[in-house]
């Protein structure tokens, strides 16, 4: 059999789940103490007896669970259907529906599990086959100016990557101690968050340049 990946999507779903989730947190603890695997038992706390299942398979089994913190609702496979033409995946039990932005090569969703804010959505793709390696390149990375560089030995070419970066840094560091001198801390925090967002989207395009390279 080929082999699978299973890569986990978080959405935000924009829903108040806030009483689906006491009733999950109750049925977990019910669990904890009864060690029930029966959705009947739980019957009365309210919630769609394929959510209660799954809560109960996991904490009724779980011999380390002693308390419960935050427990999210669980639908398994056989309660969600996907449009790929809207890309749209939905859990009718909870009446949740998603748009999702990910790649549709995806075999199958598993199972989606919803929070407070956010839905994780853990789907199955298959592994892409090896490529068989005939040559190589070589990658220098933080070399000055540059995130990496690439060269080919058999053509010479080189390839400079993440130039931008180094801007990035002087630019938002320079902003910093500006806001530092005038006491505004909050506005420091934004510029962090703002600055590691960037530098982050410029490595995931210097990795994927270099992933296309070796390609």
């Amino acid at each position: 059999a080929k082999e699978k990946m299973i890569l986990t999507y978080k959405i935000k779903h924009g829903r108040d789940f806030s009483d689906e989730l006491r009733k999950a947190k109750q049925i977990a603890k019910f669990a904890i103490q009864t060690h029930s695997l029966s959705s009947k038992d739980v019957k009365h706390f309210g919630l769609k007896s394929m959510i209660s299942n799954q809560i109960l398979r996991k904490y009724s089994r779980s011999n380390t669970a002693k308390s419960v913190k935050s427990v999210k609702l669980a639908v398994p496979n056989q309660g969600i259907k996907v449009d790929r033409d809207t890309k749209t995946i939905s859990a009718p039990c909870l009446k949740l529906s998603l748009r999702y932005e990910f790649p549709d090569n995806f075999e199958k969703v598993n199972q989606i599990e919803v929070g407070s804010e956010y839905a994780y959505v853990s789907v199955s793709i298959p592994e892409p086959e090896l490529i068989k390696a005939e040559s190589w390149i070589g990658i220098d990375r933080n070399t000055v100016g540059h995130i990496a560089v690439v060269s080919d030995p058999e053509t010479g070419k080189v390839i400079k990557l993440g130039k931008s970066a180094l801007h990035i840094h002087q630019k938002y560091k320079n902003l910093r101690k500006g806001f530092q001198k005038k006491g505004k801390y909050g506005k420091v925090k934004q510029i962090k968050d703002r600055e590691s967002r960037i530098v982050k989207d410029i490595n995931h395009k210097v990795s994927r340049k270099i992933v296309d390279t070796a390609k």
